[in-house]
């Protein structure tokens, strides 16, 4: 299986994000709504308190197998590469049943230290999906390392339409969240079936052959460093944040800030996401077939994360108003302010994921894990002050200053690495964008938020991106061969 360019495989994992985004921005919109802010504070309670057992019983086991997948590929290596898919999916079904079964445990002491009986139902529909997710996850992680993109692109088109269609009817009929969930959990065994069948067929799988000393060695280091990184990044980057809101705030203020963090998390999932999603697999392909290529492949995944970031941050903010308006009603307005706020930490995200995909890519952790661990215990100090005193806002504001500072932090061993221009490349973007968000902004204070603001928004995207290519920051023939 041949590897697509770096500009290929971003393009169709960008139209992978965005079935994705869109589907995800239906569903939240309609339970927004239907449920209100204090119903739906506790949909995303749980869908938090899943996504840390998820990212606890993953283990690492997805990104790890991704990672040497994409290198034995760029070897030539399918033998060994079907090793690492077999140990894979071994000890995520082992890691995943270990998940399902403590969730399930946890299930009504949670809910009384939320002080909501009604989450233990929830939360016991919730750790059924945490299995099936986490074998998803390696199956993905085997066609991504593999760098098949557009073989996921395509069951995403399938499999994403049945899941609004699912929450749509678990809406409609009063289900409501434990009808959302069990059509969530109906998906994911879907697509389990049909992505283990693609990659079983495609690649194969070894159940029992032993890994080469090397390999093996390399792989359980990297494996239980990525394993510390993950319960990290879930404190810094993830939804340490909806927890503390969840134990120190009102369900409406669970809402208040889970709304805007969907959304700033899927605009990242989606435009500068589709290329972060790449990053390791690319990274890791050019450092073993040509370590040369690695710092002009780092360097302009830089130019262009941060031409695509800025414009979401400097337009986005006085944008805010208007798309909370438009989307979720008045009954959200609280949550302007904490979008505004998030959209400023969308940059510091992405920097921070670049470099930490470089770092992994050059298999040099060590780093990475020193710095988490002070972002980690600064990001819970922030959240005790902040949050019961705040709220939202304060969750927000806990949330942007630690990324900042983890991403500023990780960058520092890699900024040796970067070619020159780049930085000069990234200020002239920053200039362009700055220049066009200042007359935005001035006039979305006099204007009402309305659809209008969102069109004219699109306007200064379009204006944006000429001024990247009358200035020659932006190159369409380059960007094609992009790689």
């Amino acid at each position: 299986m041949k590897a697509p360019t770096l500009y290929r495989a971003t393009s169709l994992n960008f139209l992978d994000g965005g079935v994705t985004l869109t589907s995800a921005l239906i569903v939240s919109v309609l339970l927004a709504r239907a449920l209100g802010p204090n119903r739906f504070g506790l949909y995303a309670l749980v869908m938090s308190i899943v996504m840390v057992a998820l990212l606890l019983a993953r283990l690492g086991i997805s990104g790890t197998v991704r990672r040497f997948v994409a290198e034995l590929h760029a070897r030539g290596d399918r033998a060994t590469a079907t090793t690492v898919v077999g140990r894979g999916l071994r000890l995520g079904f082992m890691s995943g049943l270990a998940g399902t079964a403590l969730l399930a445990l946890a299930a009504a002491p949670l809910a009384a230290f939320f002080r909501h009986a009604e989450l233990q139902g929830y939360l016991l529909l919730g750790a059924a999906m945490v299995l099936p997710m986490v074998l998803l996850g390696v199956l993905r992680s085997v066609a991504g390392g593999y760098q098949q993109y557009r073989y996921l692109l395509s069951l995403n088109a399938i499999t994403s339409p049945l899941w609004v269609l699912g929450c749509v009817a678990a809406i409609w009929s009063g289900a409501g969240v434990a009808g959302v969930l069990i059509a969530s959990l109906a998906i994911d065994i879907a697509q389990v079936a049909a992505v283990g069948w693609w990659v079983a067929t495609n690649v194969g799988i070894a159940w029992r052959a032993r890994l080469p000393d090397g390999i093996a060695s390399r792989l359980a280091r990297y494996n239980t460093t990525l394993a510390a990184l993950i319960i990290l990044n879930a404190i810094v980057w993830e939804r340490s944040e909806i927890l503390f809101l969840g134990r120190f705030s009102a369900a409406g203020q669970v809402a208040l800030y889970a709304v805007p963090f969907a959304l700033t998390e899927k605009l990242v999932d989606l435009i500068p996401g589709a290329l972060l999603g790449v990053l390791v697999p690319s990274f890791t392909f050019a450092h073993s077939a040509d370590p040369a290529r690695f710092g002009a492949a780092f360097s302009d995944a830089l130019r262009y994360l941060a031409m695509l970031t800025l414009p979401i941050c400097l337009f986005g903010i006085p944008l805010a108003p208007a798309v909370v308006q438009l989307l979720y009603g008045t009954s959200y307005a609280g949550a302007v302010v904490v979008l505004q706020i998030l959209l400023v930490s969308i940059i510091f995200g992405v920097l921070g994921q670049a470099s930490r995909s470089a770092l992994l890519g050059l298999e040099s952790p060590s780093w990475l894990l020193k710095t988490g661990v002070a972002a980690a215990v600064i990001s819970i100090a922030l959240d005790f002050v902040l949050i019961p005193r705040y709220g939202a806002v304060g969750a927000a504001i806990a949330n942007t200053a630690v990324q900042g500072f983890w991403a500023l932090t990780i960058l520092a061993p890699l900024w040796k690495r970067i070619v020159g221009g780049t930085g000069g490349a990234i200020l002239k973007a920053a200039s362009i964008a700055i220049a066009l968000a200042g007359p935005f902004f001035a006039l979305s204070r006099f204007y009402p938020a309305t659809a209008a603001a969102v069109a004219a928004g699109i306007v200064v995207v379009a204006i944006y991106g000429l001024a990247l290519q009358r200035l020659h920051l932006l190159n369409i023939k380059e960007a094609l061969r992009f790689s």
